[in-house]
């Protein structure tokens, strides 16, 4: 079995090659990093590992991915996430992600551990729409979301390997 840095240091080569990455490529790299980060967490499921790494992270470090200038894009998207049909086989998940976007709203600064979970919920949909075909390499709007996505799923990576480094 190979050891924590040793996944630590694949994960940090996966960061710097996407680095280099157009941004639709990018998200997916990263979002790949960040899910290969919580396999080094206990639990059953990939989302309970997710659960318990954000459980890992101190404050500040929550603080500094809520702060990162891709969650304000996100939020401030005019029209709102989640609203837009890009195509007839697209679901539209509009109150859950409405309801992700104000809880990070108002638990940015009180609760940074529930908007963080919030953020991560509007991360993984952003993935998911990517991966299912339903976001574009040059679409305006999908550059903004995607562009977005990456800054943030970057910036979560790079706490969380700089964290999971120092223990």
């Amino acid at each position: 079995m190979k050891t924590k840095n040793h996944v630590l240091d694949s994960i940090l080569k996966d960061m710097i090659s996407a680095i280099q990455l157009p941004t639709y490529e990018a998200v997916d790299v990263y979002w790949v990093a960040l899910v290969k980060i919580a396999h080094l967490m206990p639990g059953e499921s990939e989302h309970k590992r997710l659960l318990n790494l954000l459980d890992e992270l101190p404050i500040v470090c929550l603080e500094s991915i809520l702060h990162d200038a891709g969650v304000d894009a996100l939020l401030d998207l005019d029209p709102p996430l989640e609203s837009i049909l890009v195509n007839r086989n697209e679901r539209l998940s509009f109150e859950a992600t409405q309801a992700a976007i104000n809880s990070i709203r108002d638990n940015r600064i009180e609760n940074p551990r529930a908007a963080i979970v919030s953020l991560g919920e509007i991360l993984k949909r952003i993935r998911n729409k990517r991966a299912h075909g339903f976001k574009t390499r040059d679409g305006p709007r999908d550059e903004i979301i995607l562009k977005s996505a990456r800054s943030i799923l970057q910036r979560f990576c790079e706490v969380c390997v700089e964290e999971l480094y120092s223990h």
